[in-house]
């Protein structure tokens, strides 16, 4: 295996590992508050309350099956098939959505929610970042016909 195919496997297994660190720290996101107003006592937040939270869980899982589709051909038939390539592009689409969306929903949460708020923005900063490993290992997977 030459020095872009190793690279560009580097880059796979991070991106991996981040996407399911992404859905990890969202997925267990939770806040306990105090519900004054409807006197239900305390209430715990979550992601589910969010359809924007929900869309980026599922959106780092599925992007680590795809992430994880993507490594096994790449490994087994060697790399630069078209079939890494869209599944390459499918990750990054979904990973850069899911984390926009989040980070939208960051800014609509409710006083007292920091902690969820915080959870939030750390989530979409490690899809972000995955997403971004994706694209470095396509490209230097790519390294002998783009440069």
């Amino acid at each position: 295996m030459d020095g872009a195919k190793a690279a560009s496997l580097a880059f796979r297994i991070v991106a991996l590992a981040l996407s399911v660190a992404a859905a990890v720290v969202m997925g267990t996101a939770n806040q306990l508050m105090v519900d004054s107003g409807r006197s239900r006592g305390v209430v715990s937040y979550n992601y589910k309350h969010y359809s924007a939270l929900v869309y980026f869980v599922a959106g780092s899982a599925i992007s680590v099956v795809c992430g994880a589709l993507a490594l096994f051909l790449f490994v087994y038939r060697g790399g630069g098939s078209l079939t890494v390539s869209l599944l390459d592009t499918a990750v990054q689409a979904i990973l850069f959505s899911a984390s926009g969306a989040a980070l939208a929903a960051r800014d609509c949460f409710t006083g007292g929610t920091d902690a969820l708020r915080g959870r939030t923005g750390t989530a979409a900063a490690i899809g972000v970042c995955a997403a971004a490993a994706v694209s470095v290992a396509a490209l230097t997977r790519d390294r002998h016909r783009n440069w």
